[in-house]
């Protein structure tokens, strides 16, 4: 494979933890969150002031990754991929202590970390390379490239829902979902912060023949993420989907880089 020099990414967390949410919950993993987003989840459009308020029920818990009108994006490190792969191997804690096992699993998720889809690509060829899996998280409006699909790795594709107030034109791009579909690479997590979501998401798994649904309940605090999961219980086991929870609030609440 030929790969395209690598370029640089603006990166806002580097860090160890469990995997929150989905297929791979409870795994430990190394975290690679970029910064900038092409949507504006809780809003119709872009802030333009830190007091705008929101629009959608659908709140982005990591709005410092892209919302500079209310966050200040100083604290982001401009990376390339070689130097965040480095920094990855480093925080991993079998590289300080060889009795452990090392962390089989990486995330590279954001904002939108398909923006950076050279920087994401090689990540994946480094771990590929290493023997470690990797997860993208993103949602689904950028196609991710046949390098990165060849890496093996697994897509857990959010679609934005109504709820986000983000117009449909723009969180639904309906070539880069059926490309998605198509590798068998990916998972389907829809956030649902209410029952008005799920027949949003039965048109949308209908309209693009979506397998391997995940709903998670939205959420930064334990009890809106319970509260929220007792009913889409139901809704999941009637349409034939998955439930996955949010360890991370349910561990450490709002706290960024866990």
């Amino acid at each position: 494979m030929v790969r395209r020099k690598a370029d640089t990414a603006q990166v806002a967390d580097l860090f160890y933890s469990f995997q929150g949410e989905g297929p791979s919950f409870g795994r430990r993993a190394l975290f690679a969150r970029l910064m900038a987003c092409n949507l504006t989840c809780g809003y119709a459009a872009l802030p333009r002031t830190s007091d705008t308020p929101t629009d959608g029920t659908m709140i982005c818990d990591t709005e410092y990754t892209w919302n500079v009108a209310r966050h200040d994006p100083g604290t982001a490190r401009t990376m390339t991929s070689a130097e965040i792969w480095d920094e990855l191997l480093r925080i991993d804690p079998a590289t300080a202590d060889p009795s452990l096992m090392p962390v089989d699993l990486v995330i590279v998720t954001g904002g939108e970390p398909l923006l950076h889809r050279d920087v994401v690509t090689h990540l994946a060829w480094s771990a590929r390379a290493d023997g470690r899996a990797v997860e993208v998280e993103t949602n689904a409006t950028v196609a991710p490239g046949s390098d990165l699909i060849a890496a093996g790795v697994c897509f857990n594709a959010g679609l934005k829902l109504e709820s986000s107030a983000v117009p449909r034109g723009r969180r639904i791009k309906p070539h880069v979902i059926r490309q998605l579909q198509d590798t068998g690479q990916a998972r389907w997590k829809f956030v649902v912060t209410c029952p008005a979501d799920i027949q949003e998401i039965v048109a949308l798994q209908h309209e693009f023949g979506l397998t391997q649904v995940w709903l998670s309940p939205e959420g930064t605090t334990a009890d809106v993420v319970v509260e929220r999961m007792r009913w889409m219980a139901d809704a999941a086991l009637t349409h034939g989907w998955n439930v996955t929870s949010r360890a991370h609030v349910l561990i450490w609440g709002d706290e960024r880089g866990r």
